[in-house]
This record gives C-alpha cells, sequence and structure tokens, in this order.
C-alpha cells in the first residue's frame, strides 16, 4: 500500500521589493500635497512716495538698441549668465552703425557691467554724448570692445517708469530705480531693512562697494546670497547726505498654503493668513471636524451637523 507523502507548505514573508510593490499604490492614495508661500505680503507705497520717487527724468541718450536679460532660454535649467540679450537694432541709430547685431550680449558699459534691461536704461543716460563710450560685447566665442558715441533724443525724455519691485525674501522690502540709485519705497516694519533703521526714501548707490543701478539688479544680488548674510548699503538720505546701513538678509518666511492628504487632512490659508480653512476626516458627507476663519469671523463645525460660529459683525481696524 501506497502512502502519498504530504506537502509540507511552508509560508515565507514577502520579499521587501514584493512589499514595496504593494504598498506602492496605497501610499499614493495617502501621499499629502503641500505648497507653501511667503507668510505676508509687502505693504503698497504710498502714492506720494512714488511720485516723489520717480520724479526723476532720463535726459534722452539713445543707443538704439533692445534687449533681454541674459537667461538659458530653458524653464527646465534656467539660470542666468551676465550682460544683456540684443533682441533688436534700431536702424540708423549708433549701435547700428558700431556694427551691433540682434544676439549679441552686451557685457559692459565703460567699466560697469550691465546685468538687465533697467540697468542699462541708466547707464545710457549717466554716459555722456557725442564722445567715446566704450562697449564690451560678446559675440559666439569672441569678446569686443567697441567705441561708440550716443545721441541725444533733445534736452527732456520721458519719465522713469514708476515700476517698483518687491524682495519678500531677503530684505523684505520694495525698491524702485531712479536716476542715481535705488529708491527704498516700502518695507516689512519687522523686516530687516525697518530693523537696520532705514527710512522710506533712502536712496541706494551700492551694495557691497559697487553700484547699484536698478531694483532688479539690486535684488538679484541680494536673493543670490544666503539667508545670515551681512551686507553693507551705501546710501543717500532725503537731504542729500551719504551713510551706511549694514543689513543682515532674512532667510524667506514661508507659511504652509495648502496641505492636503486623502480623507484625513485638507488645509488652505491665504499668503497674508487672513483666511484658513481645515477639514479633519473628511468623507464628502460627512466631516469630523471643520474649521474656518475668514478675518475676524471663525466657523467650527463637528460631524456637519453641529455648527457654531464667532465673530460675525465685528469691525477691524
Amino acid at each position: 500500500m501506497h502512502i502519498p507523502k504530504r506537502r509540507r507548505h511552508i509560508c515565507r514573508p514577502p520579499s521587501p521589493a514584493t512589499v514595496l510593490r504593494r504598498s506602492g499604490w496605497i501610499a499614493l492614495l495617502f501621499l499629502p500635497a503641500c505648497m507653501t508661500g511667503p507668510s505676508y505680503p509687502l505693504p503698497e507705497p504710498l502714492p506720494e512716495v512714488l511720485e516723489w520717487s520717480a520724479g526723476q527724468a532720463l535726459s534722452g541718450h539713445f543707443l538704439g538698441l533692445d534687449v533681454r536679460e541674459n537667461d538659458s532660454g530653458s524653464l527646465e535649467d534656467l539660470f542666468f549668465a551676465p550682460g544683456v540679450k540684443v533682441t533688436r537694432v534700431e536702424g540708423n541709430s549708433p549701435a547700428e552703425n558700431a556694427g551691433f547685431q540682434v544676439g549679441d550680449v552686451l557685457l559692459k558699459i565703460g567699466e560697469q557691467e550691465v546685468n538687465d534691461p533697467s540697468a542699462l536704461e541708466v547707464l545710457i543716460d549717466q554716459s555722456p554724448v557725442e564722445e567715446d563710450v566704450t562697449l564690451r560685447v560678446s559675440r559666439g566665442d569672441s569678446v569686443f570692445d567697441v567705441k561708440v558715441q550716443l545721441a541725444s533724443k533733445g534736452s527732456t525724455g520721458p519719465e522713469a517708469e514708476r515700476v517698483w519691485r518687491s524682495d519678500p525674501s531677503r530684505t523684505r522690502a520694495g525698491w524702485l530705480t531712479v536716476g542715481s540709485g535705488v529708491r527704498l519705497v516700502t518695507a516689512d516694519p519687522r523686516g530687516p531693512v525697518a530693523n537696520a533703521g532705514m527710512k522710506v526714501g533712502t536712496l541706494v548707490t551700492a551694495l557691497d562697494g559697487e553700484p547699484v543701478h536698478s531694483a532688479r539688479s539690486l535684488i538679484r544680488r541680494v536673493q543670490a546670497l544666503p539667508g545670515g548674510t551681512k551686507v553693507r548699503l551705501e546710501t543717500l538720505d532725503s537731504e542729500g547726505d551719504r551713510g551706511e546701513v549694514r543689513l543682515t538678509l532674512l532667510s524667506a518666511p514661508n507659511r504652509i498654503l495648502n496641505l492636503h492628504l486623502p480623507f484625513l487632512v485638507d488645509y488652505t490659508s491665504s499668503p497674508d493668513g487672513d483666511v484658513v480653512s481645515l477639514d479633519l476626516l473628511d468623507a464628502w458627507l460627512i466631516w469630523l471636524f471643520h474649521y474656518e476663519r475668514t478675518g475676524l469671523e471663525r466657523r467650527w463645525s463637528i460631524l456637519r451637523f453641529i455648527s457654531f460660529s464667532s465673530g460675525i459683525g465685528e469691525l477691524g481696524q
């Protein structure tokens, strides 16, 4: 009589790779989505500050170039190279007579580097008319020094453009390009500029000994430095007195604007923190807890059916 042997079933735990593969799709369902942003916006400049700061008019010096920043042109690998790239050469202009072509990169005017279009306008305005001005230009793998005589559009030119730029991450301030530097037009009262004692209206002429010609170039330079770096600003006050300010750059203050963990947590906030919403264990038809705040008004809801609120009708100053 033959008795078949019993097969032994050995229970082996799955391999780590199998566990990861099986749990991967489940984990994706609970993967949180999160977005952060500046914790609070900068205050708007007062209109009279903008009017006063932008009162300087350019004299109308004329080169005949349209330029843009010399970036890599790729959003996936964005970086800024020195100089500004020529996008158009105006006919019968000093630039055309000097041989400029579209695609050239203008690196310097005299001894001053040019890294953004606003700085180019200021440097052109400060250069002498009908005298030789040396421009350093890159074309392909060659660099040239070209002598150009600027033309004049007349005794008066267009007013400076009233566009201020904000720096929310390093100085927590707003800056405006003017003819002889960069004007401070607004600042976070809790930020590094205010802590250093700078007053709105102060003109910055140099950063760490290097001249500042535009708001964009100032912001790009400070944002390239790590938070906590100490910098030296050369300044002029409203009465024309020269000074110096030591400034400690801030690390960008961020707040969570959105945090989403499916079925468990859903949190959203406005950049200034004035509107906040929080849901816990949200199953669409019913939730465990819901909180919402808009200004002074607050609402709570438990199990969707029990709700109460406070702050309705209060006025804020």
